[in-house]
């Protein structure tokens, strides 16, 4: 009972109501004030619930009291942690939120949502239908492994603590899995083979801290065990893997619906969704076919070796491409051309695009960027994209595109865990944490030489550099949660809505457009190529889980109908699969910021100010796209009343 109370103590504290920029003089607004605090109170007990049962999850948002223990899988959990949802929800729904302050409104549609959809997913029987649910317990593991702590010995302690009880996990799988969906196990294996092959890194870490032979020894026995339970739980998804019995892992109309409006906070009706999501497929196929036209060249050109320069590593000299020092001096230079290339009509740069010619193939992307040179020297990158983020961060502030920040970068090397599937990962600081900090986890090239030019060539040629500094950093979501980390509630922080999140990821990429970074013929393919990628997965991951396709119908759509190859093809279907709805929320978070800034820029005309607009934005969070405008029309009144009430009084009272 201490320990609860101690626990229930630390919640009041962490989420202790943000100072809010309404005007609270006098008694007009002590009805918002009760239910604000009212609220609060409220999400107090639902951190007390993620704490008290879902550990892991915890840890993700910040509780590092959670650290050190797993997640219970089995029935007798979710029917409790059921129980428990319902008392915050009915403390919920004594709230009155046409009472609320104007921001806590935004809090109330978040919480509501959010408890929502984690009583549809107890309710969906996960113990027993879903091996991701178990898989999940290796990112537990490799979270801590990412963190950065005040007290290592803490961490060794954590880390060590979950380690210890990974056999526990691979106990539950075993007892509780019964005919999941053979295409859900066939991603827990892949994440169990992976966890296998990375898992010496943490034992061999924690071996190296140890203090005697004593602590190595035990430490040696229980990391033997530990492996032991991943490659168990390896064998069991292998074997559940195989039996076809039970194919259907789509959500079907009505649950994907649900996860849409409650977690992602997408309203659109479905129909006017899917009419939506084909709309910016087809725009994403015309970019796509307008960028590869600028290499369209004679067939004698084409035949000739044309080496296409590029830009090298950020913070080196390039070649091509406009680096940040070219920006603020205004010098861009212009694209060199081979001699026959400049020799070549014109015409086959400006013609007319056929309106019978078949529509754009991922194979016409494929085949030109097999062409370009990459020219690209192994190196110490994240040094490199640290300076170069630097710069551009300055660029942007004072190119009055971004308000002035002291942002700091650091990168470093992805854990192997995770490197196997991705080629970065940003972690941002949660809402608790007592040491919070941006970090970028780069996969740095490794293997024997052909494979490190292979990752060369694809994750480190000088566009797709340039799209992950854009995307990733600056003014991109590092820079977008580094600048906001002040000013949003802990609450915010641990639980954004992840729409305007990912949106904004596609629209910093087009803002680095606008402003003259991403510029040349080959980065405008690249980002072309990006944003077709992602119309089209957002388009399969509506009709998968809509189930108008199948599994053969999306992979068919996107390697037959599309030209994408095997492996970006089955590459995409595993995260349509893994987050539902995820795919189109990059679409709809994009669309909701370009409508809001369009919104703005014709509503306040030469007044406008990108920073000022880009400052409001981050400084709002990522809340659910319908509650934008509101919080932006506030932010915007608010802003002008402080300028009215400080140009009335004498400067010496300001």
């Amino acid at each position: 009972m201490k320990k609860l109370l101690c626990a229930l103590l630390s919640f009041s504290l962490f989420f202790s109501p943000a100072v809010q920029a309404a005007d609270l003089s006098g008694f007009d607004n002590i009805d918002a004030i009760m239910e604000d605090n009212a609220l609060t109170d409220v999400a107090n007990r639902y951190g007390a619930v993620q704490l008290s049962f879902f550990p892991e999850y915890a840890t993700r948002i910040g509780f590092e009291s959670a650290d050190g223990r797993l997640d219970q899988r089995d029935a007798e959990r979710d029917a409790q942690a059921l129980r428990a949802y319902g008392i915050v929800e009915e403390s919920l729904d004594e709230i009155n939120r046409k009472e609320l302050s104007e921001a806590k409104k935004t809090d109330y549609d978040v919480l509501k949502g959010r408890l929502a959809v984690d009583q549809w997913n107890l309710r969906r029987n996960r113990t027993v239908q879903d091996p991701l649910l178990y898989s999940q317990v290796f990112d537990a593991v490799y979270d801590l492994t990412m963190k950065t702590l005040n007290f290592q010995d803490l961490q060794d302690r954590d880390m060590a603590a979950r380690l210890r009880a990974l056999p526990d996990t691979a106990a539950e799988a075993e007892n509780n899995l019964s005919e999941p969906p053979a295409f859900l196990a066939q991603l827990a294996m892949e994440d169990a083979y992976y966890a296998y092959l990375a898992f010496d890194t943490v034992p061999n870490y924690l071996n190296s801290r140890a203090q005697d032979d004593v602590s190595r020894a035990q430490l040696r026995a229980e990391a033997k065990a530990s492996k032991e339970a991943v490659r168990s739980m390896f064998e069991l998804f292998k074997q559940l893997a195989q039996d076809t019995e039970n194919q259907e892992f789509r959500l079907g109309e009505e649950d994907f619906t649900f996860l849409l409006e409650n977690y992602y906070f997408i309203d659109e009706k479905p129909r006017k969704l899917e009419k939506h999501l084909i709309q910016n497929f087809r725009a994403a196929q015309e970019s796509l076919a307008q960028a590869l036209e600028m290499f369209a060249l004679p067939v004698a050109v084409q035949e000739a070796e044309t080496v296409v320069e590029q830009m090298q590593v950020p913070g080196e000299e390039a070649q091509e491409g406009v680096t940040v020092s070219q920006l603020e001096s205004g010098e861009v230079p212009a694209a060199e051309e081979t001699a026959e290339a400049a020799a070549a009509p014109q015409e086959a740069k400006n013609k007319k695009k056929d309106k019978n010619a078949p529509l754009v193939l991922a194979s016409d992307f494929y085949a030109l960027s097999a062409r370009l040179a990459k020219n690209v020297n192994e190196q110490d990158f994240a040094p490199a994209l640290e300076r170069e983020a630097a710069s551009l961060a300055k660029f942007f502030a004072q190119d009055d595109t971004l308000p002035t920040s002291d942002v700091e970068f650091s990168i470093y090397k992805m854990p192997d865990y995770y490197a196997y599937t991705r080629a970065y990962m940003f972690l941002p600081p949660f809402g608790t944490q007592t040491n919070p900090t941006n970090d970028l986890f780069l996969r740095l090239p490794s293997g024997n030489e052909l494979t490190k030019q292979e990752m060369l060539d694809r994750d480190f040629n000088g566009p797709t550099l340039k799209l992950l500094l854009a995307g990733q950093l600056v003014p991109g979501l590092y820079y977008r949660s580094a600048y906001n980390g002040n000013n949003l509630s802990s609450f915010r922080k641990m639980y954004p809505v992840p729409t305007l999140r990912n949106g904004w990821e596609v629209y910093a990429q087009h803002l680095a457009s606008e402003r003259g970074y991403i510029i040349t013929d080959e980065e405008l393919l690249y980002l072309a190529w990006a944003d077709y990628v992602r119309a089209a997965a957002a388009l399969v991951d509506f009709r998968l889980h809509m189930k108008q396709y199948t599994y053969a119908d999306a992979y068919n759509f996107l390697t037959q109908e599309n030209g994408f190859d095997k492996t970006q093809a089955e590459t995409l279907l595993k995260q349509i699969a893994r987050q539902p709805g995820e795919a189109v929320s990059y679409v709809y978070g994009y669309d909701a910021i370009k409508a809001l800034r369009e919104k703005y820029q014709k509503k306040e005309g030469k007044n406008f100010s990108l920073a000022s607009f880009h400052s409001k934005l981050l400084n709002i969070g990522d809340i659910p796209p319908q509650r934008l405008e509101a919080e932006m029309e506030y932010a915007y009144e608010l802003e002008k009343s402080h300028l009215t009430q400080a140009l009335s009084m004498p400067f010496y009272l300001n």
